[in-house]
């Protein structure tokens, strides 16, 4: 009987490990960045509410942990080098982003326009929708002289709101913090 649990407490913990490696850390950065010029980090994110306290408390920790590894150190809001901004979707939620690529006269629009109602024509629109899934980590470091993000990094799908299971969401939200930074710095940042 013992021997049964160990295999299936094993079995449980090989689950949830390629349950955890197949989470894919995605990161975008500025090209023309110098990332060795930043040594210093202030984390700038306090919780919306006290129901996402225990929640920002484990991404911090986690984003901290990762950066202290990197060699920076956290530094008042005043003297750091980058701005750390980080988080756990709560809800999903989709973002939509409208282009005008430009030819045409009517400028994409919807609206009032020589006395009818509808789509300018001839026009070309083009849309691209970003979903953010609950239970998605995301960290944008900004530059703290510049005020413009250099890096941005998430891992979707880390863990199921409202946790139910503590002690589950600190490894999850460790081990995808931990992917996001092992693409920090990025190998081919400018000079």
């Amino acid at each position: 009987m013992k021997i049964r649990m160990q295999y299936i407490v094993m079995s449980m913990g090989l689950v949830l490990a390629a349950a955890c490696a197949g989470r894919q850390a995605s990161t975008d950065y500025s090209p023309s960045t110098r990332f060795a010029q930043f040594r210093t980090f202030a984390l700038v994110m306090p919780p919306d509410t006290a129901a996402e306290q225990l929640l920002d408390q484990r991404v911090r920790s986690a984003v901290q942990t990762q950066l202290d590894a990197k060699g920076l150190t956290l530094a008042d809001r005043h003297s750091a080098d980058l701005y750390v901004g980080y988080g756990v979707v709560d809800k999903t939620h989709s973002t939509i982003y409208d282009y005008n690529n430009g030819w045409g006269w009517g400028g994409g629009r919807w609206g009032w326009r020589y006395h009818r109602w509808g789509f300018a024509w001839p026009a070309y629109s083009q849309q691209q929708v970003q979903t953010y899934a609950d239970g998605t980590v995301v960290v944008n470091l900004v530059d703290a002289k510049t005020k413009q993000v250099v890096w941005r990094g998430e891992v979707n799908d880390v863990l199921n709101l409202p946790v139910t299971n503590p002690l589950d969401a600190t490894k999850r939200i460790d081990s995808a913090v931990a992917k996001m930074f092992a693409k920090y710095p990025p190998q081919t940042s400018g000079a």
